[in-house]
């Protein structure tokens, strides 16, 4: 077991007897992700019944690592781990200085840390409450967001994996979805994805799944159209790989003149 997560689990135990916090066997957990300071928002967020145990990696990106783990009522959550010393911090400030809703985000580590959390938090709470497909979100404490966990299928309990290790069977179909996600993104949420790829979109019960909404910026920052466009142009990619040949000039009419 990784002396990091060892040192949580002993410490998790004096909190409160009934938590638990374990490392996966098969995946070696990082020192960069269990920092002392996110061990302890790992702490708080245990005892207020959010995690009851924590198992494998899901995944592991540039940013952040996301675990698979279950709550205090045995259901299965995605806890996402944002890494303080891999995070790009000139880009993040980029994408929150356009942001009115975090107007006094600091300049400090660790509250750049938190405001691009709750950034995260904040936009898949506005995608979820239009119902679009995004993982619902929980929680967030400072470098930590908990979310909804998603699974391949209700039989295939594995997690839901993104586009890019998969062959769909129903291409148009998802294609057709991802763009009226980019579609009610943009028209009702007032907000442009900026990073979206077959990289970070899930398949889940047969319908792609949006994540990685960190750096969604809203429609008012002066950035958007090109982000947009940058969006539509890697869906439009994507397809492609699946002989579907998407419109990028009618894509893009259809979601501007809306």
């Amino acid at each position: 077991m990784n002396r990091h997560f060892h040192d949580a689990d002993n410490q998790m135990r004096k909190l409160e007897e009934t938590k638990r916090l374990k490392s996966s066997e098969d995946k070696q957990v990082s020192s960069e992700v269990f920092d002392d300071r996110t061990l302890k928002v790992l702490y708080k967020l245990a005892k207020q019944g959010y995690i009851n145990t924590l198992n494998g990696v899901i995944s592991t990106g540039k940013e952040a690592n996301v675990f698979y783990g279950y709550d205090d009522d045995e259901l299965p959550v995605a806890v996402k781990i944002y890494r303080v010393m891999t995070l790009d911090f000139k880009k993040i400030k980029k994408y929150i200085a356009g942001d009115p809703r975090f107007k006094t985000h600091g300049n400090k580590t660790r509250q750049i840390i938190n405001t691009w959390t709750q950034k995260e938090f904040k936009n898949l709470g506005r995608l979820y409450n239009l119902g679009l497909k995004v993982p619902q979100p929980y929680t967030s404490n400072e470098n930590v967001l908990i979310m909804q966990y998603l699974d391949y299928s209700d039989d295939d309990h594995t997690a839901a994996p993104p586009l890019n290790k998969i062959k769909l069977e129903n291409p148009s179909v998802v294609f057709d979805e991802i763009i009226d996600f980019i579609d009610v993104c943009y028209n009702e949420a007032d907000l442009v994805h900026g990073d979206l790829s077959r990289y970070n979109i899930l398949y889940s019960h047969n319908h792609p799944y949006i994540i990685d909404l960190s750096q969604a910026t809203l429609t008012s920052n002066p950035s958007s159209r090109m982000l947009l466009e940058r969006d539509v142009k890697n869906i439009c990619y994507d397809a492609s790989r699946y002989k579907i040949k998407l419109d990028f000039d009618e894509i893009m009419n259809r979601i501007l003149k809306r």
